[in-house]
C-alpha cells in the first residue's frame, strides 16, 4: 500500500508544471470537499431515517433512492485528490527498491497505462451510462427520482482524475530526464517508519512530541 504525500511546488515556483498543478488542485480541494459534505449529510439522513423508525413507526420515503443517488459524490469526487496526495493502495514490493531514472521510469509507465484506463472508462460512462439514463429518462424505483445527474458525477470525476494523471505523468517523465530535479506534481513514497511516525503524531498530537523527547532523554 502506498502511503505519500503529493510534491506540489510551492507559490510562483514550478514554472509551467507547477501552476497547473497548483489550479487543478483547486478543483480537486473542492471536490473532495463536496463529498466530504454529501458524507454527513447521509449520515445525518440515515439517523433521522432511524430515530424517524424507532418514535414515529414509519421510514422517511425514498431514503434508499436518496442514499443510492448520493454515494456516487463521495465514491469518485475524491479520487483525483486522493490520487494528488498519493492516497490510492497500490503494490510497492519492486518499485520501492528503485531509485533513480529506473524509478521514475516505471512510475511513468503505471501511470500511462492508469491514464488510458481512466480516459476509458470516463468516456464509456458519458456516452453510454450517462446518455442512456439522461434519454430514456431512467429513475429510481421507490419515488422515481430520475439518476443522470448521480451517472454524470462519473465521467465528471474520472476526467479530472485523468487530468491529474496527466499532470503526474508529465511530472514523472520531468524527473527521468532530469533525475536531481525537484520533485514536483508527483506523489512520493514515504518508508513504513515514517508513516507509522505519523500516524502515531496525528492520533495522539501533542503527546507524541512528549513522548519522543521521553525517550530521547534515556537515550
Amino acid at each position: 500500500m502506498v502511503s505519500g504525500v503529493g510534491a506540489s511546488a510551492p507559490p510562483g515556483e514550478g514554472g509551467l508544471l507547477g501552476a497547473v498543478d497548483r489550479a487543478i488542485s483547486k478543483v480537486e480541494n473542492l471536490f473532495n470537499g463536496i463529498g466530504a459534505i454529501f458524507i454527513v449529510i447521509v449520515m445525518v439522513y440515515m439517523c433521522a431515517e432511524v430515530l424517524s423508525r424507532k418514535f414515529l413507526g414509519r421510514p422517511l420515503p425514498g431514503v434508499i433512492d436518496w442514499v443510492e443517488l448520493a454515494m456516487g459524490t463521495f465514491a469518485f469526487l475524491g479520487a483525483s485528490y486522493c490520487q494528488r496526495v498519493g492516497g490510492h493502495v497500490r503494490m510497492e514490493l519492486l518499485v520501492g527498491r528503485l531509485r533513480g531514472r529506473i524509478l521514475w521510469f516505471c512510475e511513468a509507465l503505471a501511470v500511462a497505462v492508469a491514464l488510458f484506463y481512466i480516459s476509458v472508462i470516463a468516456f464509456k460512462s458519458f456516452t453510454e451510462d450517462f446518455m442512456w439514463a439522461f434519454e430514456l429518462g431512467d429513475s429510481t424505483m421507490d419515488i422515481e427520482l430520475p439518476v443522470w445527474p448521480s451517472k454524470l458525477i462519473v465521467p465528471i470525476a474520472m476526467s479530472l482524475l485523468a487530468v491529474r494523471l496527466a499532470i503526474n505523468l508529465w511530472g514523472y517523465i520531468r524527473l527521468f530526464l532530469t533525475p536531481d530535479a525537484t520533485p514536483i506534481a508527483v506523489p512520493l513514497i514515504k518508508d513504513v517508519a515514517t508513516v507509522a511516525r505519523e500516524e502515531i503524531e496525528e492520533a495522539m498530537g501533542h503527546d507524541a512530541d512528549e513522548l519522543r523527547r521521553q525517550a530521547d532523554d534515556k537515550l
